[in-house]
């Protein structure tokens, strides 16, 4: 179930990156260290046994869902619900399954765990910021 979740997960990462892409090559780029971004942690909390076959799996998905942006996006209406599906899916996964593991942490020191939340949250906040302030400014 966990591996169907993370494919569904990596689809929506691959329309997500195949809309911007149609876009704009900065555009993708930009989504793309977005993505990457995020999908670090949620990659290093997997266990070391399971992940290497889960990686093969679930990465398909993403390539499935990137061809699929990539030969839909033409239409200007197609981005429009690509983004509103992508957006609603990474709500979905912060609300429904993020937040509850950041609740249920056991730790002596419960600040430093909130600061270490806070301080996460910011960061990644904070690289969306620069990413959306300075697109257009990427080049090679």
């Amino acid at each position: 179930m966990i591996t169907i979740g993370d494919g569904i997960h990596n689809f929506a990462d691959g329309l997500a990156i195949g809309a911007a892409f149609s876009v704009s090559w900065k555009s993708g780029l930009a989504t793309s260290l977005a993505v990457l971004c995020h999908e670090i942690p949620h990659e290093l909390g997997k266990s070391v046994v399971r992940a290497p076959l889960s990686w093969v799996l679930t990465a398909l998905h993403q390539f499935i869902g990137l061809y699929i942006a990539l030969s839909v996006a033409t239409n200007p209406s197609a981005k429009d619900w690509i983004s509103a599906f992508t957006a609603g899916l990474f709500l979905y996964v912060a609300l429904a399954d993020m937040l509850p593991t950041m609740m249920h942490v056991k730790s002596r020191s419960p600040l430093f765990v909130f600061f270490l939340h806070n301080l996460g949250l910011m960061v990644g906040w904070g690289i969306l910021l620069l990413l959306s302030f300075y697109e257009d400014n990427i080049g090679f």
